[in-house]
């Protein structure tokens, strides 16, 4: 079975963890020979970059994405011959859609609505989405989530599909032995501005860390629209926006400390970019970061005015040995469709 038979929907995927799963497995399928991909028009520079897939761009308004998911797939289908393999990222699989389907969680927050601070909207938005990915899990060969907190949370029956598909790591494993340590400067970081990232929690922290240290400022990465009004005109504040990948470490090769009090994550993956780059970091204590920092030595710590417990970890003490390169990741996942073709 070649890859020519595989069929990745990301359609819903452009910003952030998503577009950098989705960026990974279109550069590796071209370097492969090419693959068929449902993507979101704002992907579209990937066409040129990476030729020799095969692009489908769809977009979608919020009633189609909650009400009418997946209307697109039919003439899709009809565009592929004789499918093999369908990977859907956060998408739910509403009919089985090739030999072998595989399903994956990008968000765990529909697991969980209702538990987790969200607006109205989002609560039910989320709750919606959270019926039909656990009411289509059957049609799935494979349910794969970036941590086995995520994984825990499906329901027993169909413990026997569940697949650890963690993001990858190139840029720590990569860059951080050759950061520039000698040119940090006094700056705080935190990224992400949704409301499950506690970014009041996030404040305090740094209000904490400036009585010692007067001078520091806080850089907060992510859409503004989010954030509390208090903190918009705050001269101690950098507010940077969305920023490219790169642009996200170049600001955390030069940062002290990096900040994430998260109340919820489906992975670990932005407490791993912030350790590895900042000196040191202050991290809720929540499964998916407990799993990066296993075998890795930190401080469990209280914060004065916050009820939960946070991490403190320092660059030094980091090791890679828990991160695996996306080439790795991607790997496993063909092992894994080798090894259940030897069932059909």
């Amino acid at each position: 079975m070649g890859s020519k038979n595989y069929l990745f929907n990301f359609s819903a995927s452009y910003i952030g963890g998503g577009y950098k799963r989705v960026y990974e497995y279109v550069k590796y399928f071209n370097n492969i020979g090419g693959a068929n991909f449902i993507l979101h028009p704002f992907c579209l520079k990937l066409k040129e970059q990476f030729p020799l897939n095969t692009y489908f761009f769809i977009e979608q308004t919020i009633f189609d994405r909650i009400f009418n998911d997946g209307k697109y797939l039919d003439n899709v289908i009809k565009s592929i011959e004789d499918i093999q393999f369908y990977y859907s990222y956060s998408i739910p699989i509403y009919t089985k859609v090739a030999k072998i389907n595989w399903y994956h969680i990008s968000n765990v927050l529909p697991l969980v609505s209702f538990k987790y601070p969200l607006n109205l909207i989002d609560h039910l938005k989320m709750f919606l989405i959270g019926l039909r990915i656990k009411k289509y899990f059957y049609n799935a060969d494979i349910i794969s989530g970036e941590s086995e907190y995520t994984l825990s949370l499906i329901n027993e029956k169909h413990k026997s599909k569940l697949f650890l598909s963690v993001n990858g790591s190139d840029d720590e494993i990569y860059n951080s032995k050759s950061l520039n340590l000698s040119n940090k400067l006094n700056l705080a970081v935190i990224i992400g501005t949704y409301r499950y990232k506690a970014i009041n929690d996030s404040f305090k922290i740094f209000v904490k860390l400036k009585k010692d240290n007067p001078s520091l400022k806080l850089v907060i990465i992510g859409n503004e629209k989010y954030l509390p009004k208090f903190l918009l005109n705050r001269y101690d504040i950098i507010i940077k926006g969305l920023l490219t990948r790169k642009e996200v470490f170049q600001i955390l090769s030069s940062a002290r400390y990096y900040i994430s009090t998260t109340l919820i994550e489906n992975s670990y993956n932005a407490a791993s970019e912030g350790i590895f780059f900042a000196d040191e970091s202050y991290i809720s204590d929540i499964p998916p970061h407990r799993e990066l920092l296993e075998n890795i030595k930190f401080e469990n710590i209280k914060i004065e005015n916050l009820k939960r417990n946070f991490i403190f970890v320092e660059r030094k003490s980091c090791s890679i040995n828990n991160l695996k390169l996306w080439k790795c990741v991607l790997e496993d996942m063909i092992q894994k469709i080798e090894d259940i073709k030897k069932h059909y």
